[in-house]
């Protein structure tokens, strides 16, 4: 009797091991069968979403191109208009050149914008040096250095970086131009940049000779900005100046943010009103790193 009581009990027991078990297969399968859903949905949603990207991208370089069309007609004609047709109105050079000058403008946004939308795309990397970056930089800005008088101070060497070459000028062309064009009066700007490594993606973390990330540091003594628009001057078209004061689109700085963004890095800036600026750029010296 005891022994048939057992055999009962065991029976239970292996009915119930049998029921979970399949219960818990039942329960995985239905996980599976959602997780696949889930990724066939996601990988939809990626396509759609490389496909409106690459779509994006051709409707700027269209509406760039249609757009530049006519503003290189606008300043061929009014300079023939100014050169022929104006000598003896006393106003017509000043309205002439007002003119050229917004249809400058205008160039210029067009060609911002292009360069914001195509840093969508998926970079290429490759090592370079920044020290040769620089060089590049200095050398178109050449002309801007000569009329503020400008000095750029390197502390030490710029180190090797992993990335995409051409967007790493944008960053420091806009960088450096901005250093150069937001003077104070008759004071000649002075850049300096220094670069050292770190442990912890902290900008004021300590210097740290075996440090997993680069930090770049850009400095000036211009006319600097109040500290609560530090992450205002990032955001497109975000101006704090007046236009007829200091040139430029309102782009530059948003365009150097996503570069950096893109590259795993991050930017923060620094400054009081009168006292200069400085921005921190920090960068993971292994691309697979996350900051």
């Amino acid at each position: 009797m005891q022994l048939y009581q057992q055999q009962n009990e065991l029976k239970d027991t292996r009915d119930l091991l049998v029921k979970e078990i399949s219960i818990r297969k039942e329960a995985q399968q239905n996980l599976e069968e959602k997780v696949t859903q889930r990724t066939a949905e996601l990988q939809q949603m990626n396509a759609e979403l490389e496909l409106s990207n690459h779509e994006l991208q051709q409707f700027s370089w269209v509406v760039s191109h249609d757009l530049k069309e006519p503003l290189r007609k606008i300043e061929t004609f009014v300079k023939l208009l100014g050169e022929r047709c104006l000598n003896e109105e006393p106003n017509g050079p000043f309205y002439v050149q007002r003119t050229i000058l917004a249809a400058e403008r205008m160039n210029n946004l067009i060609n911002d914008l292009l360069s914001f939308s195509r840093l969508s795309s998926e970079p290429v990397l490759e090592t370079f040096d920044l020290n040769d970056i620089i060089n590049e930089v200095t050398t178109d800005l050449e002309y801007a250095f000569e009329k503020t008088e400008g000095k750029l101070n390197i502390i030490g060497k710029l180190p090797n970086v992993s990335g995409v070459r051409s967007q790493f000028r944008q960053v420091f062309q806009n960088l450096i131009s901005n250093s150069l064009k937001f003077t104070q009066g008759d004071i000649k700007p002075e850049i300096t940049m220094v670069a050292d490594r770190i442990d912890s993606p902290d900008p004021e973390a300590p210097t740290s000779k075996d440090g997993i990330y680069h930090r770049l540091i850009v400095s000036d003594n211009g006319i600097g900005f109040e500290e609560q628009y530090k992450e205002r001057i990032f955001t497109i078209f975000q101006r704090l100046h007046n236009r007829d004061a200091y040139e430029g689109t309102g782009i530059g700085l948003a365009i150097v943010k996503k570069i950096i963004e893109k590259h795993k890095g991050i930017i923060t800036a620094q400054s009081k009103d009168g006292e200069g600026a400085s921005f921190t750029i920090l960068l993971p010296i292994t691309s697979n790193q996350e900051l």
